[in-house]
């Protein structure tokens, strides 16, 4: 499972549309069936959690209550699926089903069909409270690069008391994406102290990013290299800038020059490129 489920890229924007509004008309019931239709990949039941997920509701968390009691182990996943991020579109505050969410998640987490298991994890990634912070964190050696993977995503952990020695430790998975992630987590983390954003850091933050400037993963190193440069680290600024000087720069590397120089979105890269030697020298 991932963060953004896939739409059909053969349609056209308005037949998504269509397709879309055509959804939306339907009632509850029917979506909760028509997640249930097809592949457990496949576009189309992906859409209908969506919609499921933004109408939101007691009539929709009831439903996904029951399937979330299903025999039928799609069922399950599906249901898991939807309270994942039920009210999405709403301020936390406003949705009043997030701790029963959790309960139910918490309570998939022991089942035996491992796609059900992935799917509550990631229901408690993206729910984020105290307890499913603290369960995620019990996940973190799960022996499914999933489960493991949804513990590195959770926004939540990287402000928690854990968050640094768990992703640091998930820094080291023998899966590219969990190392991937985990060291895009950490290099996000920041608090808001003064009304100022600063990114967490510390020697053992630093030495995490630097033992992935090697990894056999691309963006693993490359997030690496920007975890570093957003704490301004010598090395990780002088590796910066050699990206952004070659052809084959990557977006990201724009996108971490601009906040490490306090500069708007799409500043020439000339001009990033002089900031960073700038700050070099």
């Amino acid at each position: 499972m991932s963060l953004e489920e896939p739409i059909e890229g053969t349609r056209t924007a308005d037949e998504g549309a269509r397709a879309r509004e055509d959804l939306e008309r339907k009632s509850t019931e029917e979506l909760f069936a028509a997640t249930l239709e097809g592949e457990y990949d496949d576009d189309a039941p992906w859409e209908a959690v969506s919609v499921l997920r933004l109408r939101g509701g007691a009539r929709v968390f009831e439903v996904a209550k029951r399937y979330c009691r299903s025999e039928d182990k799609k069922a399950r996943a599906r249901g898991l699926s939807v309270l994942a991020q039920l009210d999405a579109g709403k301020p936390d505050g406003e949705r009043p089903f997030i701790p029963e969410c959790v309960s139910i998640s918490i309570e998939h987490i022991r089942e035996s069909d491992e796609e059900v298991v992935r799917c509550a994890a990631w229901a408690l990634s993206h729910l984020g409270t105290e307890r499913a912070v603290a369960t995620l964190i019990g996940l973190r050696s799960h022996p499914d690069a999933d489960v493991r993977h949804a513990v590195a995503n959770c926004i939540d952990l990287r402000t928690h008391p854990e968050g640094v020695t768990v992703l640091t430790a998930l820094m080291e998975d023998e899966n590219e994406v969990v190392r991937d992630w985990a060291t895009f987590s950490l290099g996000n983390a920041s608090v808001i102290e003064g009304g100022v954003q600063r990114f967490t850091d510390s020697p053992e933050i630093r030495a995490a990013f630097r033992s992935r400037l090697d990894d056999s993963y691309e963006e693993a190193r490359r997030e690496a290299i920007w975890g570093l440069a957003l704490r301004n680290d010598p090395l990780g600024v002088q590796l910066l800038l050699r990206h952004l000087e070659s052809e084959e720069w990557w977006s990201g590397d724009q996108n971490a020059a601009e906040e490490l120089l306090s500069l708007p979105r799409d500043t020439p890269v000339e001009e990033l490129r002089d900031g960073l030697r700038r700050l070099l020298a």
